[in-house]
């Protein structure tokens, strides 16, 4: 969204020349903020609740995503586990998730589409993977495909 005295401004019609408030106006124009990614957009809608603004999870609830190698590993892995959810006990960084009265299992994001999916995932790995390898669209189209039939979340078991 621009603000409404932008456009005034661009065109030298804010009456404010060598003026202090000319000056501050132009120093906004010049640091205005870059929208987010869409990958973090995605992230703070759909992921931050779990695993919290920094990726760093709840303690025996939600894991954590920085650092670990199930967002930095297997890429595929990854894909299925957005795709379809994750259920069942979890070891991330040597403790166990998924376990206890507090479990929530990793819920299916399939509704999401391909791009948003590789959007999501390649900003996660970034971040917090590490600097992991991009995901592009086309992989999580072929992982769609080749588990279109799958209806259960996935267990760790099944992705070993």
């Amino acid at each position: 969204m621009v603000p409404v005295w932008e456009s005034l401004f661009r065109e030298g019609n804010h009456g404010l020349s060598g003026d202090s408030r000319g000056e501050f106006f132009a120093q906004l124009l010049a640091e205005s903020p870059q929208p987010s990614p869409l990958g973090e957009r995605i992230y703070e809608k759909a992921c931050l609740a779990c695993h919290q603004p920094e990726g760093k999870g709840l303690p025996g609830v939600y894991p954590p995503l920085v650092g670990s190698d199930w967002v930095s590993g297997d890429s595929d892995r990854l894909i299925k586990i957005v795709l379809h959810g994750l259920k069942g006990e979890i070891d991330v960084a040597g403790e166990r998730y998924g376990a206890g009265p507090l479990s929530v299992p990793m819920p299916a994001m399939g509704g999401l589409d391909n791009g948003e999916i590789a959007e999501l995932l390649t900003w996660m790995r970034t971040e917090y993977g590490g600097g992991a390898s991009p995901i592009g669209a086309e992989r999580v189209s072929e992982m769609r495909r080749a588990h279109s039939e799958r209806t259960e979340p996935w267990t760790v078991e099944e992705l070993k």
